[in-house]
């Protein structure tokens, strides 16, 4: 597996007859009507019409799964991203001029073939082994596309580059993606995105809303004064006013650069990038649309999917394609619960599990009496059921979840029935007053009594089958609230 998030996972694979290694994306969304897959293959045909441009990742095959979920079969470009480049801070401005108007020219191709990105990002533009820059992930908006509109667009999105309009309900175009590329254009010349506060992180959604028609700040010195009227216009909040394709902001960025630099020579990354493992795709992670105003609940990461044949001549990870995990049918939109989508928290390291026939050793005691075991006399609040939990849980115990990690830490999170769910919520409780730490994540690790909540004892006890693989994960409170004094914590059983 080359990289996992909140709607899709990504596969290592091999095209047999070339012996060429591929990246294989599945999404977890089924298209279930048959008007949505004619439409999904209508943009893939579409897609592939651009895929041979020198600055596009190369589509070489797509289809649908048995149980309707999309699957998209791509070159791979083991050189990272731009996500991995910004870590060590701004680029050269002719540098990231040169990079940004190389995949604005393949943006403009997909917009002359009638594609939208609609999620373009430092982490979906990959580097190849040459360390050209490569877009990617055209096949994953026009999945959102057919998925249902709106709805679905907000789900996906990423907020630190969607353009303004994309938090409104109104029809996405070229102008968005324009945004969006200059955002990404900024990133790569200050270090920091249009909607990062002092310390360089994202914003939360609540600042950001409350700041969508306010011009980005193109001030920062090391952004060439003969660019900033270019970004000024790219990044203006009313799409109208903007750079009308990738083709127009392509343009306007080769008048800044050197004759030498113009467009058509080959560009690639000039900084060498190493990685002591092959790097990790980065894969579309579902982000909180709305702050909550109660006590906002959190969290982590995304289970195994079934992946079956897609087709004979892929191998992926060196074996066929087997049940690892079936997931159940889409539910009834009738029927199913409204999502619930949830800002992020702390997490603690996870709880490995032991395997399922070894349970832990009791502690040693010094009396003749049976050693006590968990359940005897838990020194902790439990339910009617017998399972730990505290009214301060930032999950309560039974919440089922769909979440996704972020650099292991920062998450999002959707409630969604419990049968399509890969984090279970099934025991909590609240850390010692007494223990300190500035942060929830600190004193999670201190509290002897969490590992014993946050076990497959009490996962077992809640139906959970501990027998599958899996990991037990402890998430706390925001930091504003475990200042504010708010320490509970819950246990989640995660799917693997």
């Amino acid at each position: 597996m080359l990289g996992r998030g909140g709607f899709a996972i990504v596969y290592e694979g091999e095209q047999v007859s070339l012996r060429r290694p591929v990246a294989v994306k599945v999404d977890s969304r089924p298209l279930t009507d048959e008007r949505n897959r004619r439409r999904f293959q209508r943009e893939m045909q579409a897609t592939s019409r651009i895929s041979a441009h020198p600055h596009v990742v190369t589509l070489i095959d797509t289809g649908m799964l048995p149980d309707g979920r999309p699957y998209l079969v791509m070159e791979r470009c083991d050189g990272g991203s731009l996500a991995d480049v910004v870590k060590d801070g701004p680029m050269p401005a002719l540098e990231a001029v040169r990079v940004v108007e190389a995949v604005s020219r393949a943006l403009g191709a997909a917009h002359a073939a009638g594609v939208l990105h609609r999620d373009i990002k430092p982490g979906n533009i990959l580097l190849d082994s040459y360390g050209a820059p490569r877009l990617s992930d055209f096949g994953i908006a026009a999945i959102q596309r057919a998925d249902s509109g709106a709805t679905a667009t907000l789900g996906a999105l990423t907020p630190a580059y969607a353009p303004p309009e994309a938090f409104s309900e109104v029809e996405p175009t070229a102008a968005g993606d324009v945004w969006s590329m200059a955002a990404v254009l900024l990133r790569l010349l200050t270090g920091r995105g249009p909607r990062s506060g002092p310390d360089g992180r994202s914003l939360k959604l609540s600042a950001i809303m409350q700041s969508l028609l306010t011009p980005v700040d193109t001030s920062d010195p090391r952004i060439p004064p003969g660019l900033r009227p270019i970004l000024d216009r790219a990044l203006d909040p009313d799409p109208r006013r903007r750079f009308r394709d990738g083709n127009e902001f392509a343009s306007a960025l080769t008048t800044v650069l050197p004759t030498s630099s113009a467009s058509g020579a080959e560009v690639t990354i000039s900084r060498p990038i190493t990685f002591e493992h092959p790097p990790t795709w980065q894969v579309d992670t579902p982000v909180p649309m709305t702050d909550r105003t109660e006590a906002p609940r959190q969290e982590d990461r995304r289970s195994l999917l079934w992946v079956g044949f897609v087709a004979a001549a892929l191998v992926v990870g060196g074996m066929i394609w087997g049940t690892v995990s079936l997931l159940g049918g889409s539910p009834d939109p009738q029927a199913a619960p409204q999502p619930v989508v949830v800002t992020v928290t702390e997490s603690a390291p996870p709880v490995r599990s032991a395997p399922p026939t070894t349970s832990a050793p009791p502690p040693p005691v010094t009396t003749a009496e049976p050693t006590p075991s968990v359940e005897s006399s838990p020194s902790w609040p439990v339910n009617p059921q017998g399972l730990p939990a505290t009214d301060d849980m930032p999950w309560p115990v039974g919440t089922c979840l769909l979440a996704a990690l972020n650099d292991q830490e920062i998450s999002s999170a959707t409630e969604v029935p419990c049968d399509q769910a890969n984090w279970h919520i099934f025991a909590g409780g609240s850390v010692d007053p007494s223990i300190p730490g500035e942060r929830s994540s600190e004193a999670l690790g201190i509290d002897p009594t969490v590992p014993e909540i946050c076990s497959d004892h009490y996962a077992q006890l809640a139906g959970l089958d501990v027998g599958k693989p899996h990991e037990i994960r402890v998430m706390g409170t925001l930091p504003d609230e475990w200042q504010a004094g708010r320490r509970g914590f819950s246990c989640a059983y995660v799917e693997q």
